[in-house]
């Protein structure tokens, strides 16, 4: 993989520096300048309709295009918080025109620009369905250090802790858990199985230049599994000579309860783009580097939070060599190494209990577009890859034999055509057709010890061929959008005992837009979606309940499951008393056939002291999730802004399903999905310089299960610790389902920052994250704690410092 990506990145620099960049001077040129409100607008996008042609204002507000095609043209004007402007100009030879655009202020982002909604950019206004974009001021203001953070501040959509010891989180979407979600990486399906386990956590805020959300099957086109939704993340690209610099130190759990500790939290980041003069060529670097200590929440020498080490690099570049075409090559290498439990200092297999991880991720992806004629028809032809390398040690009771070796490999190729139309039966239109394959293969070896052979877990290749194709028609009062996507897979796996799963599976997607009025909108959609019978990311963790792994096989029989997902949602914008304001209120109803269940079994059913592990079924009769989503953005004044987000919803089996060994371990409940959860953030400006935000996240009561462990499955001394443990409330006894409580996290951030020069600032920030310190009460302590009962928030009152510089 090391060598694929160097050599791509060779032949890259060899075409960028052996194309000729001198082409037939026509010597048409556009100046001209760009102002909102009486002031100019740097660091705004002009650019020329369906052609790559583009640059962006500087620091004073003004441009310039040169040597443009002769003819008309469409300039236009954009820029996030801003309404996009056009004007038609004719160009001709030796002639310079000028041009000075007037363009409004978009603070409610009503019109930024989205690719999630159907494969095609999109102005979010007139997406066919709800698109939610993340932009870097959001996670900046709420102090996200990744992408996992800053995902909770969006509707539907909470980030949870699932381990003590290795600190494994997973997003959860309208109630459903991780693999519910695709995860994409500029659109790509790169984002494997393996690297999903860890790796909302491993990527840097900023690495991205905004995430979109899809929730629902709404964006079915990206492929079948995303039932619950689509995240995709969107790196950075150069857009201008720039660069910054910031430094941030943390300190973990300030005043917090007697016998927890205080650990630092160090991060650098370093950003930096340039241009060529003549905007054909273009590269962005990034780099982030982190390292965290470990955090005992109750002194019992055992970590709630892991200590983490992290290196993040990456690149984004890009050459145009025709106003028509552009070729985009990106890269990222990702390596990470956190360790959890207890003696952290000692080898894995020394200490009580401990998970160690060392992470290795390398990835990129290469892609060409074109313009083929004046209708700005664009073909894309696309190839990105992610391999992960992770050595693994889950164990405890110092075994030898928990270490392990996994390694997986995914793969996506594909192209796609847009094709645009004055009219098409009833409206213009835009027709979006195409074909990809993505291939994810994974080796997953337990490692021998004392002479032992080491054993192979999982070897499995799936691959997935679909085609799509989407009708979008845009008129005055409806968007129409109806979809079709037909995936074939086929899994192979050698170590299973079932025959290879494979099959053929038919995607619809339907989504419409009514405009009751140019500020009421009204969107309704529905969309089919499945999820193979495959690996997913949840099974390479292996939880440590009471001394003991716990892993997550699949059944031999497990089948495909399949969904059904419904929205409905009013869009509202209105003005009040000159403030501003834009409501949401979405419904979601997503039914599961044959949904996916756990289902407690014991490894050997003579001797219950070899523990138990979670095998995969099909539950009976189905599942169902429903729900509102509720978000209000409001604008104040040019001080003031909030957002508020919050979601009522329910997610149900229709037949009780076991979560235990006991017979009443049965409930209809999701585990782990609250009924109520949600977010607010509060921004406040002062003064030009000074910067104020808090935000809140809520999450309400939710059933957890607990495994306790019982003194009458031990003899002699070993008994008589475990009574001691119980006794002494360290551990909670046997097996049970807890009620957990309500937990309101709230955080501050204050910055000030100084302009030295026209372009360069300087920005002083402090915050405090979890003000209230909420975290859990109820931990469990020592070796035989069940490492899989964490709940609630995952960083107590954390107290963050530091500094920004650059051109920011």
């Amino acid at each position: 993989m090391k060598k694929i990506i160097l050599i791509t990145i060779i032949l890259f620099i060899i075409v960028v520096a052996g194309k000729p960049q001198a082409h037939a001077g026509t010597d048409a040129n556009i100046v001209g300048d760009v102002q909102c409100g009486g002031e100019h607008v740097p660091y705004v996008t002009v650019s020329i309709d369906g052609t790559t042609i583009g640059t962006s204002t500087d620091a004073t507000g003004h441009f310039q295009l040169i040597d443009l095609p002769i003819g008309e043209l469409t300039v236009r004007v954009s820029g996030i918080g801003y309404k996009s402007v056009t004007r038609k100009v004719t160009t001709k030879a030796n002639t310079t025109e000028e041009i000075k655009f007037v363009i409004e202020e978009d603070r409610l982002q009503l019109e930024t620009v989205v690719v999630t909604a159907d494969r095609n950019q999109t102005n979010r206004a007139e997406a066919p369905v709800v698109v939610s974009s993340i932009s870097p001021e959001l996670m900046v203001r709420t102090q996200s250090v990744n992408i996992a953070e800053g995902l909770s501040f969006t509707p539907g959509l909470r980030t949870e802790t699932n381990c003590q010891n290795c600190g494994f989180t997973q997003l959860r979407m309208n109630g459903l858990e991780g693999p519910y979600t695709q995860i994409l990486l500029n659109s790509r399906p790169v984002f494997s199985g393996l690297a999903g386990v860890y790796g909302l956590e491993l990527i840097p805020t900023n690495m991205v230049e905004r995430m979109e959300v899809v929730r629902g099957g709404g964006s079915a086109l990206f492929g079948g599994n995303a039932i619950a939704g689509t995240v995709n993340i969107i790196t950075r690209e150069p857009a201008r000579n720039s660069f910054s610099v910031e430094s941030r130190l943390g300190a973990i759990n300030v005043g917090g309860r007697e016998g927890s500790n205080t650990k630092a939290d160090a991060q650098l980041n370093v950003n930096a783009s340039v241009i060529s003069d003549d905007r054909k060529t273009g590269g962005y670097i990034y780099t982030m580097l982190r390292n965290r200590g470990a955090y005992d929440a109750n002194g019992d020498g055992f970590s709630e939070m892991v200590e983490m080490e992290n290196t993040t690099f990456g690149f984004n570049a890009f050459h145009k060599p025709s106003s028509k075409s552009k070729i985009s090559l990106d890269g990222y290498r990702i390596s990470e190494y956190r360790r959890g439990g207890n003696m952290l200092d000692h080898l894995p297999h020394e200490a009580d209990v401990a998970e160690q991880l060392e992470h290795l991720i390398s990835g990129g992806s290469l892609s060409y577009d074109l313009f083929t004629n004046n209708k700005y028809d664009k073909l894309n032809l696309y190839v990105s890859a992610q391999h992960v390398a992770r050595g693994s040690y889950y164990g405890a009771e110092q075994d030898p034999n928990a270490y392990g070796d996994t390694k997986g490999l995914t793969s996506s190729v594909g192209a796609q055509y847009n094709l645009n139309s004055d009219w098409f039966l009833f409206a213009p239109s835009t027709t979006v057709f195409g074909i990809d394959n993505t291939n994810d293969n994974l080796h997953d070896v337990k490692l021998g010890a004392e002479g032992e052979k080491n054993t192979t877990l999982a070897d499995q290749t799936v691959n997935t061929l679909g085609t799509f194709v989407q009708q979008d028609w845009k008129s005055e009062k409806v968007n129409l959008s109806l979809g079709l996507r037909y995936d074939y897979y086929r899994i192979k796996d050698t170590e299973s005992v079932s025959d290879d799963p494979k099959g053929g599976v038919l995607v619809p997607r339907v989504g419409l837009l009514y405009k009751l009025t140019p500020d009421l909108r009204f969107r309704v959609g529905y969309a089919r979606g499945y999820r193979a019978p495959q690996i997913f990311n949840e099974d390479l963790h292996i939880d440590l309940v009471n001394a003991t792994r716990v892993e997550t096989r699949n059944s031999p029989d497990l089948k495909q499951e399949t969904s059904n997902a419904f929205t409905a949602s009013f869009n509202s914008v209105f003005d009040w008393g000159g403030t501003y304001h834009d409501f949401l209120a979405e419904g979601f109803y997503t039914l599961l056939n044959d949904p996916f269940a756990n289902e407690y079994a014991l490894i050997d059913e003579d001797d219950e002291s070899r523990g138990f592990y979670y095998e995969r079924v099909n539950a009976e009769d189905g599942a169902y999730v429903s729900g509102i989503n509720l978000e209000l953005k409001s604008l104040f004044s040019t001080q003031i802004e909030t957002q508020l987000g919050f979601t009522f919803q329910t997610s149900r089996y229709k037949t009780a399903q076991a979560w235990g060994e006991e017979d009443e371990s049965v409930s209809r409940n999701f585990m782990r999905t609250p009924n109520q959860y949600g977010y607010a953030t509060f921004i406040w400006k002062p003064t030009h310089h000074l910067n104020a935000s808090f935000s809140l996240n809520y999450t309400g009561p939710m059933d957890v299960p607990h495994f306790g462990l019982s003194a009458d499955d031990f003899e002699g001394a070993e008994r008589e610790r475990v009574e001691t443990a119980i006794n002494n409330g360290y551990i909670i006894e046997g097996e049970r389902l807890e009620r957990t409580r309500s937990f309101l996290v709230a955080d501050l951030l204050l910055s000030y920052d100084f302009h030295l020069g026209k372009e360069t600032t300087l920005e002083f920030f402090a915050g405090v994250k979890n003000v209230f310190n909420q975290i859990q009460n109820d931990y469990d302590r020592g070796m035989y704690r069940d490492a899989a009962y964490i709940y609630g928030p995952s960083q107590p009152r954390t107290i963050n410092v530091g500094f920004r510089f650059g051109n920011l």
